[in-house]
């Protein structure tokens, strides 16, 4: 569909942005709270809001996969592309790692929570993560 529709590709992309502005969006919110801006939203409500977060990541997978498989054999060997995905993976793991330090640190009570050094690393690490994979998988387009 991707390959031969004229609307195919226009949806796919359509699809992956509006899943990465979910994903990140909502994530590198989480990131700047975790990182002390923000700080009048309750982590509980911006953990609720990471249930969301994780729908934009699904469409983002279904809708990368689609793009992928229009042109796996370019894709697949490409370096800037490789970089992208690895970003994403690890950008995905940061926000889950960072959501369970959260759920934790909320488990004596607390409606919030103060976040530790190494919550902050894996705050401050995700945005890179993310920002990395944004710019690669906009020079996709270039390259």
């Amino acid at each position: 569909m991707v390959r031969v529709s004229a609307y195919g590709y226009p949806i796919m992309i359509m699809l992956h942005s509006l899943g990465l502005a979910i994903m990140v969006g909502l994530s590198v919110v989480l990131s700047l709270r975790v990182l002390g801006f923000f700080s009048a939203i309750p982590y509980t409500s911006l953990q609720r809001l990471l249930k969301i977060a994780w729908i934009g990541f699904i469409i983002n997978f279904l809708s990368g996969g689609s793009l992928f498989a229009a042109n796996a054999e370019v894709f697949i060997v490409d370096p800037v592309f490789l970089t992208k995905m690895a970003m994403v993976i690890i950008g995905a793991i940061l926000v889950g790692i960072m959501q369970s330090m959260i759920k934790g640190a909320m488990a004596g009570g607390s409606a919030d929570v103060v976040a530790s050094t190494s919550l902050k690393v894996v705050a401050a690490l995700a945005i890179a993560a993310w920002t990395i994979g944004m710019v690669t998988g906009r020079l996709i387009a270039y390259l």
